[in-house]
């Protein structure tokens, strides 16, 4: 018996020769894609990726003087320890107001009992009264004059105007992204590699707060005003970038 097993072989064959030509170009068009991604990443792992930081630095003697003081008064009646707080503090806002270039402000404002294991119940009121300009000589004589009417001193605080700290902020931050490309192309020759670009450049400021100094008291109508010297104070800038180096 003859069998025709070959030409049916064939047949089927024939089919499936035409789907695998058709898949062919999808196949050969995916491995191309997939070569071009590879060659995109080979040439995106030759970069080298380095973060480094850069300070700038302004130093300057502080500008502005701020003097604290206080108003308290002890009493057996509430009122009246109120009542003696709020007229001497309004002498001291009239003395204080009268002094250009002096800023006077009348600050936080208590009362509390005081209930002491052995003897008689009293109260007391406090307020604050803080003073600030750039004219520090004729602050702490001020000072001086209100201690003289029994107000008492808190402390002193020196601190940058406003003025003066925004120019020396950029003195430091122009100072610091000077340093930025020098510093970059020094690592990168260190390496071995050339810098291709900066990227993602990040500025931050530390700048010092007011400098308190806590001084004692002087009740004494002869006192001597206070006396204090300003400390040189350092601003900071802080330049953090991101390089790419490349062979």
């Amino acid at each position: 018996m003859t069998r025709f097993s070959l030409p049916r072989s064939k047949a089927r064959l024939g089919p499936l020769l035409a789907v695998a030509l058709a898949v062919s170009p999808v196949a050969l068009s995916c491995t191309g894609a997939f070569s071009t991604a590879q060659a995109a990443d080979m040439q995106q792992d030759t970069t080298t990726q380095l973060d480094f930081s850069v300070m700038g630095t302004a130093h300057a003697v502080p500008t502005e003087l701020t003097v604290r003081l206080s108003v308290r008064s002890d009493s057996p009646s509430a009122a009246a320890a109120q009542k003696d707080v709020n007229t001497r503090m309004a002498a001291a806002m009239k003395l204080a107001g009268g002094q250009d270039g002096i800023v006077a402000k009348a600050g936080g404002y208590s009362i509390y009992e005081n209930t002491p294991e052995h003897g008689p119940k009293s109260w007391t009121a406090r307020q604050e009264l803080e003073l600030s300009g750039q004219d520090s000589v004729r602050l702490l004589g001020l000072a001086g004059q209100l201690q003289s009417q029994s107000l008492m001193l808190e402390g002193l605080d020196w601190s940058l105007d406003d003025a003066t700290r925004d120019r020396l902020l950029q003195e430091a931050r122009t100072e610091a992204l000077k340093k930025v490309r020098s510093q970059a192309e020094q690592s990168a020759q260190t390496l071995g590699l050339r810098l291709a670009r900066l990227k993602e450049v990040r500025i931050s400021y530390q700048e010092p707060g007011p400098r308190p100094v806590m001084l004692m008291a002087a009740r004494m109508a002869d006192s001597a005003p206070p006396q204090r010297s300003p400390d040189e104070q350092t601003l900071r800038v802080n330049v953090s970038v991101q390089a790419e180096l490349s062979p």
